[in-house]
């Protein structure tokens, strides 16, 4: 019965992430692989369209993020992921992630058999 309400858990997440997809908030971009297989089992990683949207649910102010490395860390990486999507939306390319080891996060960009 778990594994039921679990699939029609994955299935209701996956159609509201569309919605706010199609909505222009919020994406999730794949993990990158050569292996469909490994891209597909893997979480997507999250990603707002516009970076403003995590600012303003932010607690700290702003001088207080940019003293700590973590933290303006990850709004960075988020800034520079808004852009990617954004772009790659505006001029036809993919965007994937690829995570090693630690929490950092890389962004990758497809196009036309090239990554970058």
């Amino acid at each position: 019965m778990g594994q039921l309400q679990d699939a029609g858990n994955t299935t209701t997440l996956s159609h509201y992430l569309r919605l706010l997809e199609t909505a222009g908030l919020l994406g999730g971009i794949e993990k990158f692989s050569s292996k469909t297989i490994r891209k597909r089992s893997s979480s997507p990683k999250f990603q707002v369209y516009n970076n403003a949207l995590l600012s303003a649910q932010h607690s700290k102010q702003f001088e207080d993020i940019v003293k700590t490395p973590d933290e303006w860390g990850r709004m960075v990486e988020s800034a520079v992921g808004a852009y990617l999507v954004n772009q790659s939306i505006r001029e036809g390319f993919s965007v994937y992630y690829w995570r090693e080891g630690g929490s950092s996060f890389h962004h990758f960009c497809h196009h036309e058999n090239h990554y970058h």
